[in-house]
């Protein structure tokens, strides 16, 4: 099924300038780089605030593809009272349907394959970038929500193992370091 059939799509906030720090704003900015290729958003450090407001801040369960040079997509889903946006270098989709999680869809534009596909349509300039029209042409296999909640599962499954072993190797180190000063 294409993305354009169960998917409205937009691009984020067009910003005049550069976004710059506004400790009075009450308006925090989504970043292209928070959104990580294994679906999730992740901040290294607070996010931004500016005082700009948009008719149309992000809500959860909405998807965030970033569409220039490398091609991630993460699922919105942060607390109800905050106001976010998230630059024009952002494509915003909003399921139309139940049928769909945001989840999966993230998770499937994120696989190799989907990769594949963003990349088959993806435009040429110093840096590639995905239309909105593209985007809406590429078909997505949709198999039931039962399926799609077992493969968000083992996605977060897979996730979760990385940091455990990625703290693991840290552990050792740690340990075979203290050791070799002895």
């Amino acid at each position: 099924m294409q993305i354009g059939n169960f998917c409205r799509t937009r691009v984020g906030h067009s910003f005049r300038k550069k976004i710059v720090n506004d400790p009075e704003g009450t308006t925090k900015v989504v970043h292209p780089r928070n959104i990580c290729g294994d679906g999730f958003l992740r901040f290294s450090t607070p996010p931004l605030h500016t005082t700009i407001t948009s008719k149309r801040p992000l809500k959860n369960g909405e998807i965030l593809l970033q569409n220039k040079g490398r091609f991630a997509a993460a699922v919105f889903n942060m607390p109800e009272n905050e106001c976010w946006i998230t630059p024009a270098s952002v494509i915003v989709l909003t399921l139309k349907t139940k049928k769909v999680l945001p989840e999966y869809i993230a998770l499937y534009l994120n696989s190799a394959k989907g990769q594949r596909k963003l990349n088959n349509v993806k435009e040429l300039s110093s840096i590639p970038f995905v239309t909105r029209p593209n985007l809406e042409g590429i078909d997505i296999p949709v198999p039931s929500i039962k399926k799609q909640q077992t493969l968000i599962d083992l996605n977060e499954t897979i996730s979760k193992y990385k940091e455990l072993t990625k703290q693991k190797t840290k552990l050792l180190i740690n340990i075979m370091n203290s050791e070799l000063e002895m």
